[in-house]
C-alpha cells in the first residue's frame, strides 16, 4: 500500500502519467509518444520497470529509456524484482510529483487530448469531493487497427457510479485520472491476482468520492494474446479473490443488486470452468446461478450458449 502524503492547498497544474512496463520493451515507444504528443504540456512522466533485474527485458528497457528523447521530464525507477502491476503503480504514485495522477498500461497509448480534457473535468465539473474521472476506450486489434469502442458507461456522482460498477467496470487503468491525495488516502492499489483498478475504483466510492466522466473515447487499448490470463485458472482465483471484496460492498448497495452482481460472477465461473474442461466446477457455479434466477430458464439457456461458444472455440482451435 502507498503510505500517506500530505494534502496539497491547492490542485497543482502538474499531472504525472505513470507506466509500468514488463517484458515488452518494444511497445513502450508507442506510449511514451503518445503522451510526448499531448496537448497539454505540465506533465511528467515515471516508468516504472517490473522485470526482474538481471533478464534481458530489464536491459532493453533501460537501454530504450537511455536513448528515448522525451519532451517532458521523464523518470526511470526500476522495481528490486518483478512484484505485479499493482505494486508497481504504487511505487510510480510513491514518486509522483503531479497533484493529478494518471495510468497508462505499457502497450496502450492516450490520444492527443486526453490529459487535456481529464483536467478540464476536474475543474468544470459541479460535482464535490471529485475523486476519479474516467474515459471512453477505443480496442484495438493485433495489427493497431479500430476493432470497436467500449460499450459506453455514464455514471456519475457517488451512489449511482457505485452502482453501476459493481455491474461492469467503470473504466481500465488507462482511462483514469486521480488526485494524489485521493490515491494517498485510500492506499494506492490492492495487491490482487485480477481487478486491480474494479478494486480500487470501489473503494474511492465507498470513502464517499464522487466520479465524473469524460464521454469521448480519450484511450486506445491495444489487444494481443501474448501473456494473457483471461481463461486461466490463476484468473479464476483472481475472480474468487475480487468477489470477496464486492460482498462487502453488498450492505451499501442492497439486495437486489447484490443478487445480480452474485449472478453474474457465478455464470462467468461456470463459462471460465468450461473452458478448463472442469465441467464439474462448472455446473457447480451454474447450480449456483439458477440459485439467484427464480425463473432458471434465462440461466439454462445462457448456459446453452456458452456451451454453443465453447464447441465453436474447440473447433477453431483445431
Amino acid at each position: 500500500m502507498v503510505k500517506a502524503k500530505p494534502q496539497r492547498s491547492a490542485m497543482s497544474e502538474l499531472v504525472s502519467v505513470i507506466i509500468p512496463t514488463y517484458r515488452r520493451p518494444e511497445r513502450l515507444k508507442r506510449a511514451l509518444d503518445s503522451i510526448n504528443a499531448q496537448t497539454y504540456h505540465k506533465i511528467e512522466i515515471i516508468v516504472v520497470d517490473d522485470n526482474n533485474p538481471d533478464d534481458d527485458d530489464r536491459k532493453a528497457t533501460e537501454a530504450f529509456i537511455t536513448q528515448y528523447s522525451s519532451a517532458f521530464p521523464l523518470k526511470y525507477v526500476q522495481m528490486a524484482q518483478n512484484a505485479g502491476g499493482a505494486m508497481a503503480r504504487n511505487w510510480g504514485i510513491a514518486e509522483a510529483e503531479g497533484a493529478l495522477i494518471t495510468f497508462l498500461d505499457d502497450d496502450d497509448e492516450y490520444l492527443p487530448e486526453k490529459i487535456e480534457k481529464q483536467v478540464e473535468k476536474f475543474l468544470t465539473s459541479s460535482l464535490p469531493r471529485l475523486g476519479l474521472v474516467y474515459c471512453q476506450i477505443n480496442f484495438m486489434d493485433s495489427r493497431g487497427q479500430f476493432r470497436k469502442m467500449r460499450a459506453p458507461m455514464h455514471a456519475s456522482g457517488n451512489r449511482d457510479a457505485l452502482k453501476k460498477h459493481m455491474i461492469r467496470n467503470l473504466a481500465p487503468t488507462s482511462g483514469l485520472m486521480i488526485p494524489a491525495h485521493v490515491l494517498h488516502e485510500v492506499g494506492g492499489f490492492a495487491d490482487l491476482l485480477t481487478g486491480h483498478e474494479y478494486e480500487l475504483i470501489m473503494r474511492i466510492l465507498v470513502h464517499g468520492y464522487n466520479a465524473d466522466f469524460n464521454a469521448e473515447a480519450l484511450v486506445n487499448m491495444h489487444y494481443h494474446t501474448s501473456g494473457r490470463i483471461s481463461t486461466s485458472i490463476r484468473k479464476i482465483r483472481g475472480e474468487k479473490a475480487l468477489f470477496r471484496i464486492k460482498k462487502t460492498v453488498f450492505p451499501l448497495v442492497g439486495e437486489r443488486l447484490a443478487r445480480r452482481v452474485s449472478y453474474d460472477h457465478f455464470m462467468d465461473l461456470c463459462r471460465r470452468y468450461l473452458q478448463q474442461d472442469d465441467r464439474r466446477a462448472s455446473r457447480l457455479y451454474l447450480k449456483k446461478a439458477c440459485r439467484m434466477d427464480r425463473l432458471k430458464f434465462p440461466t439454462l439457456l445462457a448456459y446453452a450458449g456458452i456451451l454453443a461458444e465453447e464447441r465453436l472455440n474447440k473447433k477453431e482451435r483445431g
